[in-house]
């Protein structure tokens, strides 16, 4: 992580801390391998997913985009990939990215794991501090229901093989909001 923190100073931004969600799923590591090792998989996996096209998936090198219902448009590149246990992204959008996710299964019997996701974001060093502390603050929080979300998707389609709906969790401010808010 050392060379991405150096990597992103360069740009101007430090790390926040890392948030992360975790969840039990009663299915097999190898089970929940294949639905997040398919290609174009957050379709089926993430609640605010519209679409996922590929350029490379799965393996090292990896690229694909996700296409937010909210019309957010991010690119996923992999710096890392683990066969049967998991991957580590660098993702934001095109233009520029802004975090490093880790996606990882662990087995705790023959039938079920825990699957989680650990994400690092990175945020701009300059500026009024109070201002940053208000904004990571923010970052957190969304982070936070994100993940949680994207990590019960993960578990309701390796238990059910059935794609998740949109907002299926809840819906998300930034990435896939709920027509009746404002």
């Amino acid at each position: 992580m050392q060379n991405m923190d150096e990597r992103f100073a360069g740009r101007g931004l430090k790390p926040t801390p890392p948030i992360q969600a975790t969840s039990r799923v009663a299915a097999s590591a190898s089970d929940v391998w294949i639905a997040i090792n398919e290609p174009g998989n957050l379709v089926n996996v993430h609640p605010f997913c519209d679409s996922n096209p590929v350029e490379h998936w799965p393996g090292p090198a990896g690229r694909d985009h996700v296409y937010y219902y909210s019309g957010v448009h991010y690119q996923r590149d992999v710096l890392e990939w683990i066969d049967g246990s998991g991957y580590d992204l660098i993702v934001g959008p095109p233009s520029g990215k802004i975090a490093v996710a880790n996606w990882r299964i662990n087995p705790s019997t023959s039938s079920t794991c825990d699957f989680g996701i650990e994400v690092t974001s990175y945020v701009r060093s300059d500026g009024d501090p109070l201002k940053l502390e208000a904004y990571n603050t923010n970052v957190i929080q969304t982070i936070g229901a994100y993940l949680d979300s994207v990590v019960r998707g993960v578990a309701h389609f390796a238990e059910t093989g059935s794609p998740v709906n949109k907002n299926q969790f809840g819906a998300h401010q930034v990435y896939s909001p709920d027509p009746g808010q404002h």
